[in-house]
């Protein structure tokens, strides 16, 4: 019943829709992950507090909003991220009855490709925020050697903040940056954004 009305109001991907294969592998691997983002965009559409509603409650608003005519004013969009090399991403948008790819771009997905594979639910959209954390800085073959080596000696190296990322040796630094657009939360601190790089696409 809340699949069926989610997907009447078209938060939720109908089987009437035209898709290109890769979304149709997506949602047949993360079905949960589907649910949970239409659930968190009709929640966000109907002005309700995200994730926080009882499943009663949710099925309550969702039924009086099918009956009321409700729909998604927003389109259905999703974003295929490819990580080979060079790496991308697409954006699909609803139209008619048909995804259609509407942004193709160069993408930096992370340090060593560290940002997860696997379909999220974008859970919040901001246009600018100022972004705070720390980064994997893979160490050179040099300072590897120099880290091995004072290990090797005993010494504990205490501050350095250096630790085994994705299978190699890296020195966490923090970051504060500012004036970071259109970003798309999925993943705790993890954004889609946009960010000028030096390099993209690999």
């Amino acid at each position: 019943m809340l699949i069926h009305a989610l997907t009447e109001m078209q938060f939720y991907p109908s089987t009437r829709w035209q898709t290109p294969p890769a979304f149709h592998a997506a949602i047949k691997s993360a079905p949960t992950s589907f649910r949970q983002g239409a659930i968190l965009q009709f929640e966000d559409a109907d002005h309700l507090p995200l994730g926080k509603m009882s499943h009663a409650a949710l099925k309550q608003a969702v039924a009086v909003a099918l009956k009321d005519g409700f729909h998604n004013p927003w389109p259905y969009t999703w974003v295929q991220v490819s990580k080979t090399d060079p790496e991308t991403a697409t954006v699909w948008t609803l139209v008619g009855t048909k995804l259609i790819a509407v942004l193709h771009t160069p993408v930096n997905t992370g340090v060593l490709h560290s940002t997860p594979d696997g379909s999220w639910p974008v859970y919040e959209r901001v246009p600018v925020t100022t972004m705070k954390g720390a980064f994997p800085a893979p160490l050179t073959p040099y300072q590897q050697r120099l880290y091995r080596a004072a290990k090797s000696a005993g010494f504990a190296l205490k501050g350095t903040n250096i630790d085994h990322w994705h299978g190699a040796l890296v020195q966490w630094r923090p970051y504060d940056d500012p004036g970071i657009k259109w970003v798309s939360y999925f993943d705790r601190g993890r954004a889609l954004h946009y960010f000028p790089r030096a390099v993209t696409g690999n």
